[in-house]
């Protein structure tokens, strides 16, 4: 059973993807674009639909909470589609585009839907973080290929890093607690028993993805404050 540590730790994750999430949304909006890259969004539109819908559906409130993801997920997806061809139009038409968008969400939920039961995944914690450390890359890449803070803002790394955090920690807790110790002993033998955890759904291979997705999303934050500096914008005034 899950102590409650690690229910407060899965609700402040949740509480930073929020802020994510509403700051990517924000951002396109104001500036008639998209803020989060169309790969990342086609394999995240197909984790959140798997896992709604097709996982076990219903089963928790964390797959019914997938459910609010899935529909904010629409909400970028009609960005991309709305405001994305401006974004590529010196190499792909409209039609194009468009075409490679339909295409990227008709590829990646089949491998997403597949790796579930390729990976005996049942919390979604290989592919979820798999896809979370892919889109980090993306967004780097995303960044550098704009050359401008674009459609991006500090609110959104700092959240995302954070939400990843407090993600690994309510796995961690998932494998160091329970009800009848809802604690650990001692913070170090919290750090060394999850770090060396080699059962799912901490396996050495989770804490490597949760590892370089942390890492990725640190040179993010920094690279992107030195975008929004050249462009001569406040970092924390570009909500």
């Amino acid at each position: 059973m899950r102590s409650d540590i690690t229910y407060i730790t899965g609700l402040v994750c949740v509480s930073f993807w929020v802020v994510a999430y509403a700051g990517i949304i924000y951002r396109g909006a104001q500036e008639k674009t998209f803020g989060m890259p169309v790969a990342a969004l086609a394999a995240n539109l197909s984790w959140e639909a798997a896992y709604s819908f097709f996982i076990d559906p219903f089963a928790d409130e964390i797959h019914l909470l997938s459910i609010v993801w899935f529909v904010i997920d629409l909400v970028i997806l009609w960005q991309v589609w709305r405001f994305g061809p401006r974004e590529f139009e010196d190499k792909l038409s409209r039609r194009g585009f468009n075409m490679m968008l339909l295409g990227g969400v008709a590829i990646a939920f089949p491998v997403v839907y597949l790796g579930f039961s390729e990976f005996h995944d049942p919390d979604g914690e290989y592919t979820g973080f798999g896809v979370n450390f892919m889109m980090s890359i993306l967004f780097v890449a995303m960044l550098l290929e704009r050359e401008s803070p674009r459609g991006q803002s500090m609110y959104i790394a700092v959240s995302k890093f954070f939400g990843t955090f407090f993600a690994w920690l309510a796995t961690a807790f998932t494998v160091t607690t329970n009800k009848a110790e809802p604690w650990p002993d001692s913070f170090g033998s919290f750090v060394i028993d999850s770090v060396t955890h080699d059962t799912y759904p901490l396996t050495r291979l989770i804490n490597v993805l949760y590892l370089v997705t942390f890492l990725v999303d640190i040179g993010y934050i920094v690279t992107l404050r030195r975008h929004l500096i050249a462009a001569k914008m406040s970092p924390w005034r570009h909500f």
